[in-house]
């Protein structure tokens, strides 16, 4: 048995096994139907899963199996399947599988707390402004986790929806990414295309903040000024000048802000056609560009286990209220209770650098660590 808190131990990358068995001997996995899922393991100081299609009749059996022999990362299937040990995918039995979204932070720029806290807005966005307001899911049918490392998962949990087919499910994606929205979405049409009020969700709310931001960006421009600026948005040159002398006019931006889009597109639709397409890039640079795609549509996919740790940084894989995504910080707080703050002693090969809501520099040589900061400094060595 492994004493917790041992200080007679100092922990490297040859024994930082003992600290994961220490780790899962006071933490508890559970998984959602584990009778009907595939789990998956890595075997130590691999990064990639090669166990697969393990069965467990319990959580119990699980979190006993994991306190025995150290592994590097537990995975689920999001499908439900009659013979999850089946070695072939087609003699699974496939019933169905979770709607899954994830939001990948490789994709966002700036340093991690940085890159956590835009990862959670998207995430935000995504719950706030398509699947509640456009698809009508309710939040309490919605489970948040974060991977441990990267990545944001967003769960639907209604069972209508683990029943959808991949079809259906690539078209929900493709309405989220962008991919298949039109303007009639975009602009509703009363009386010629209006903009969404300030209180629209999803497509809506998008379209409302891109013209917001277009009519910010050129107030009080003079007409060439406006006309640089329509052409760097991606407003074709063919009618840049038209837009140009549209936007210096007070009226007609009062009367865009009010809604009354017909006013700057004309009767024509080629101006919308170009806003539409501007709408649409702009929410690639945001969401759009940040979800993967095949994590919804795959149905024999495996994710990482709430409460299991993520080998490329220490991290645990932790279920995230719906309010966290407004205080990030809050990743690291429960970061810290589940791994823990005990102080723990790492011999460092050489120089590390751990991010969580701010930077941690260690040289090489012992430290006394809290415990969280021991496993993620020895893994960043091991798994870089």
């Amino acid at each position: 048995m492994i004493r917790l808190g041992d200080t007679n131990t100092i922990y490297t990358t040859e024994n930082l096994d003992k600290l994961y068995l220490e780790y899962y001997s006071r933490t508890n996995l559970s998984i959602p139907s584990i009778q009907r899922r595939e789990v998956a393991f890595s075997y130590w100081k691999s990064k990639a899963p090669q166990d697969r299609h393990r069965y467990f009749e319990s959580d119990n059996q699980l979190n006993d199996f994991v306190r025995k022999v150290p592994r590097s990362a537990v995975f689920a299937s999001s499908a439900y399947y009659l013979d999850p040990m089946a070695r072939e995918f087609g003699k699974k039995g496939l019933k169905k599988f979770d709607l899954i979204f994830d939001i990948d932070g490789d994709a966002i720029e700036g340093d991690y707390f940085e890159m956590i806290t835009e990862m959670c807005k998207h995430g935000k966005s995504l719950i706030d402004d398509f699947l509640v307001a456009d698809f009508g899911i309710s939040l309490e049918d919605i489970r948040i986790e974060f991977s441990g490392k990267k990545g944001l998962h967003v769960t639907v949990l209604t069972e209508e929806h683990k029943e959808l087919s991949q079809e259906a499910r690539r078209q929900l994606f493709y309405y989220i990414e962008g991919s298949q929205v039109d303007k009639a979405v975009l602009f509703p049409e009363r009386k010629g295309y209006v903009v969404a009020m300030p209180q629209s969700k999803g497509w809506r709310k998008y379209a409302r903040k891109t013209v917001e931001i277009l009519l910010r960006d050129t107030e009080g421009k003079s007409h060439e000024e406006v006309k640089e600026i329509v052409l760097a948005w991606g407003f074709p040159k063919l009618r840049a000048k038209k837009i140009s002398d549209l936007l210096t006019q007070p009226k007609i931006r009062q009367a865009v802000l009010e809604g009354r889009l017909s006013a700057f597109t004309g009767k024509g639709d080629k101006t919308l056609n170009d806003l539409m397409r501007i709408v649409v890039r702009q929410h690639n640079l945001g969401l759009g560009g940040c979800l993967d795609r095949k994590p919804t549509i795959d149905k024999h996919r495996i994710f990482r286990v709430p409460n299991s740790l993520h080998p490329k940084s220490g991290f645990p894989c932790l279920e995230m209220s719906y309010e966290d995504l407004s205080n990030p910080i809050m990743i690291f707080e429960n970061i810290k209770k589940a791994v823990g703050t005990d102080l723990v002693t790492v011999a460092l090969s050489e120089p590390v650098v751990v991010e969580t809501d701010r930077v941690h520099r260690f040289e090489v040589g012992e430290h006394t660590l809290p415990r969280y900061l021991a496993i993620a400094s020895l893994s960043k060595i091991c798994y870089k």
